[in-house]
């Protein structure tokens, strides 16, 4: 079957269902797209996929500035982490071409961390919860390791920068910090340490890495119910319910430069979307897809995709290209389990604050993962694509002084110095985990 779009004139009705569903505005939001933005500037490069409005701010938040915001950790959970097996976090840029390197990939857990395996971090590693950090193995950390409460190892640990922790340390075994170790006073350090550094006894809070509070998640059913209403459906012939309930192989769909909705995408068989150019799609119920479901980028797509409900893939797949995952983008607002399935690794930048983000057996991710919980009862290796910080390209500076908020982060890798966005001068002008780098501009840590 061959669903392709590449005339306006192809017969088929592309009128938008109707808006049961409030709209953005019946939440407190304003959201659509730019209206000076039409198809032909945008897929030309020019303005941003789609700006939402906020109802506490009310400014314009432009989607690219989300996204260096929600992927700038390699992995991010709200609540805990359970990897049954090692964690192993490396990163590289397509942008420039780079290849794996053991740096630039840092972990945010805002509850607690166990594992039975060894964890591998590049980058800085940060479990903010009380209960601490739990594991058997080796745990090696690049960057930084910050811990809210107690650790409890037996095990060799190796810190490459500066080791946190609020609560004791109890580990049999060696115990390596290259910079300083920071305890409260009164805390139990009870290891053989190789310190590099002083060690430090003041009070300090460990915060929270991932933005998980009501107000800090991305309104995802707001920016669909805008794609509902504006779209460039008709541009294509696009109906929307095409893909609600595919059956049979070698359903191919190309969608061509442009902003697109879909009602859910859904059934048993074979479904590829070719994305050839710069490509938003809103989807206002599931994608849930039983059979193999493939987007194929070729050498220049970029696609943002917004799910209104739960990504569930019960079958395998490809949700990009592996070379290149910061051209993939995948917003999810459901709260139903997000299944990584596919033992070529998959491939895509996932945001899923409410939904608990697992996989059979081993799990490779090129990209990024943000959920409510990760839970992997096998091994988690994940290669962070840090092109995903130079998404916001196309995006206006906060009208309204910078901060660390979605939306309120300055773009072109800037510092935000007393309210104003400019070059940086130390880590403090930038946004956790990202550093300050000898040239004024924030970004991963690489040592």
């Amino acid at each position: 079957m061959d669903a392709s779009l590449r005339d306006a004139a192809t017969g088929r009705d592309s009128a938008v269902p109707g808006t049961d569903s409030a709209v953005p505005g019946d939440a407190g939001f304003d959201a659509g797209f730019d209206a000076a933005i039409d198809r032909e500037a945008f897929c030309m490069g020019r303005g941003p996929i789609i700006t939402v409005g906020d109802s506490t701010r009310m400014t314009d938040t432009c989607v690219g500035a989300i996204a260096t915001r929600v992927f700038d950790n390699a992995v991010c959970s709200c609540m805990n982490a359970n990897v049954a097996g090692y964690l192993r976090t490396r990163s590289f840029d397509s942008g420039m071409g780079t290849m794996d390197t053991a740096a630039g990939a840092p972990v945010g857990i805002n509850g607690e961390y166990t594992t039975g395996g060894y964890a591998d971090v590049g980058g800085t590693f940060v479990v903010a919860g009380a209960g601490g950090i739990r594991f058997g193995g080796y745990l090696q950390v690049g960057g930084d390791a910050r811990f809210g409460g107690d650790v409890n190892a037996i095990s060799y640990i190796d810190v490459k920068r500066d080791l946190w922790v609020e609560g004791n340390v109890t580990n049999i075994g060696l115990l390596s910090v290259d910079g300083d170790v920071h305890q409260p006073s009164g805390r139990r350090l009870s290891t053989f340490p190789d310190i590099g550094g002083s060690r430090i006894t003041s009070p300090f809070n460990v915060e929270d890495p991932c933005a998980c509070e009501p107000a800090e998640l991305v309104d995802i059913e707001a920016i669909v119910a805008a794609g509902v209403i504006d779209n460039d459906n008709s541009d294509v012939g696009l109906d929307p319910t095409m893909l609600e309930t595919v059956a049979g192989l070698d359903v191919d769909v190309t969608l061509p430069c442009g902003r697109y909705h879909l009602t859910s995408i859904g059934g048993l068989g074979s479904i590829t979307l070719h994305v050839p150019g710069r490509t938003a799609l809103f989807v206002d119920g599931d994608v849930n897809a039983l059979g193999v479901f493939d987007i194929d980028l070729g050498p220049d797509g970029e696609l943002d995709l917004f799910i209104r409900g739960n990504l569930l893939s019960i079958g395998s797949g490809s949700y990009g290209d592996r070379s290149r995952p910061a051209a993939t983008r995948i917003y999810v607002g459901g709260t139903g389990d997000v299944a990584i399935v596919g033992a070529t690794g998959f491939v895509g930048n996932v945001y899923a604050p409410r939904a608990r983000i697992t996989a059979v057996g081993a799990t490779t991710v090129y990209g990024s993962l943000f959920g409510r919980e990760i839970n992997m009862p096998g091994y988690l290796d994940v290669h962070y694509d840090r092109a995903i910080l130079d998404v916001d390209r196309d995006c206006p500076p906060p009208a309204d002084g910078c901060g660390c908020g979605i939306g309120e982060g300055c773009t072109d890798h800037l510092g935000c110095v007393e309210g104003m966005c400019t070059a940086c001068s130390s880590d403090a002008d930038c946004c956790a985990p990202l550093v300050c780098h000898p040239d004024g501009t924030c970004g991963s840590l690489l040592i």
